[in-house]
């Protein structure tokens, strides 16, 4: 099911209003896996009246713009045993840029030179780290600073995580 999302901005007078209500236009399909972009901050491109939706672009990120953030709401299908085979994971790296982030030996393993948080909304997944994994359910927060990393649902439902991405010269 589709996030709601609710942007604001000011009109031309300086008065703020409502300028999305409704999902977002932002919605790529990666197989295995779905991505609903809900917004992306790019300081060098700030304006709070401009009605042009970042997340529609044609592109879409793994990391956010230098020195913004992007937050994602990202549903991770239930595992039919395809969604982590390599074929699959490369066919949806070609409609997701990630920036070189993947690494080809350990499919779905990546890092990104931000600090990002987490947040599981339903279901369950694995974090997979270099040297353990952990089982999450809904309610846990996950603060992911620049690790290698790889989610997994191992299980029989959809798992929907919210995702923000800030970058962070600190981990480049």
């Amino acid at each position: 099911m589709p996030s709601r999302r609710i942007v604001t901005a000011n009109d031309a007078n300086g008065k703020s209003y409502f300028l999305h209500d409704g999902p977002t236009s932002g919605i790529v399909d990666l197989g295995g896996f779905l991505d609903e972009e809900i917004w992306i901050d790019d300081p060098a491109d700030f304006d709070p009246s401009t009605e042009t939706d970042p997340a529609a672009a044609d592109a879409f990120n793994l990391e956010p713009p230098t020195g913004g953030s992007r937050i994602r709401v990202f549903t991770f299908k239930p595992n039919d045993e395809t969604a982590y085979d390599p074929e699959v994971l490369r066919a949806a790296q070609s409609r997701f840029n990630t920036g070189g982030a993947m690494e080809d030996e350990r499919p779905g393993m990546h890092t990104t030179p931000t600090i990002d948080y987490g947040i599981v909304l339903e279901g369950e997944i694995t974090l997979e780290l270099d040297t353990g994994s952990v089982n999450l359910t809904a309610g846990d927060i996950v603060v992911q600073r620049a690790t290698a990393h790889a989610w997994r649902n191992h299980s029989d439902q959809p798992c929907v995580m919210a995702f923000i991405l800030i970058s962070s010269s600190n981990y480049s």
